[in-house]
């Protein structure tokens, strides 16, 4: 889940202080709401992304999308039970979704079929597409999937950086929120170091000024 993504002309990114989603139509120079419902008719946001010329977003109540011309969201599925959808992502022409122990891929959002349930990865936080591959920030470090999700193999394990919660990129840079705070990759997330001027939330140079807030882990159910 990049916190901003560009479609065509545009960018939108989730504000987590508010709960909603914002536009920019200046190459991310300034925001304006795109979609802010004060009943929060859709619940929680957690992730979005732009698929097949439509945004979409996974909240605690499901999957939704809608046109970017316009925020017309409707449900094309509702969230899963017992272990819910954490992030959503675009990727080579299919949405794939994470809840935090496993990958699901759908071709519109409205049937998902499982991809990955395994304990390789520890708990998924969140997707990005960079470079044209699928990257994850999980419980033990970065992963990169192959086979459409099916397998996940270690880019990065280290600890010194703190639990990996979520990715963003610009340009040929990857950008990390670590629960020990913010670091930076050049290598395609092989080596990371410390951001050298981040010490609070998102800067402007990631897209955003808003936090990242993981969702809950949640205990596995294992025969």
């Amino acid at each position: 889940m990049p916190l901003v993504i560009d479609c065509h002309d545009v960018s939108f990114r989730l504000n987590y202080l508010f709960n909603r989603v914002e536009i920019s139509r200046d190459a991310r120079k300034s925001w304006s709401i795109f979609y802010q419902d004060e009943n929060d008719a859709l619940g929680t946001f957690f992730g979005l992304t732009f698929h097949r010329e439509a945004l979409f977003v996974v909240t605690d109540s499901g999957v939704y999308s809608s046109p970017i011309n316009e925020p017309a969201f409707t449900q094309v599925c509702p969230q899963r039970k017992g272990s819910d959808y954490v992030d959503i992502e675009s990727f080579d022409n299919m949405l794939y979704a994470c809840t935090n122990s496993s990958i699901y891929q759908a071709s519109s959002g409205v049937r998902w079929r499982l991809k990955y349930d395994g304990q390789a990865c520890g708990y998924f936080f969140s997707l990005l597409q960079f470079k044209g591959r699928l990257f994850a920030a999980c419980e033990k470090g970065v992963y990169i999937a192959s086979q459409e999700g099916r397998f996940w193999h270690p880019r990065y394990t280290g600890h010194e950086y703190g639990k990996f919660l979520a990715l963003d990129s610009l340009g040929d840079t990857l950008y990390a929120q670590t629960d020990k705070g913010y670091c930076l990759s050049t290598d395609n997330g092989q080596h990371w170091q410390a951001h050298p001027t981040l010490q609070g939330p998102w800067t402007e140079a990631m897209g955003g000024t808003m936090l990242f807030e993981p969702r809950p882990m949640k205990k596995r159910n294992r025969p």
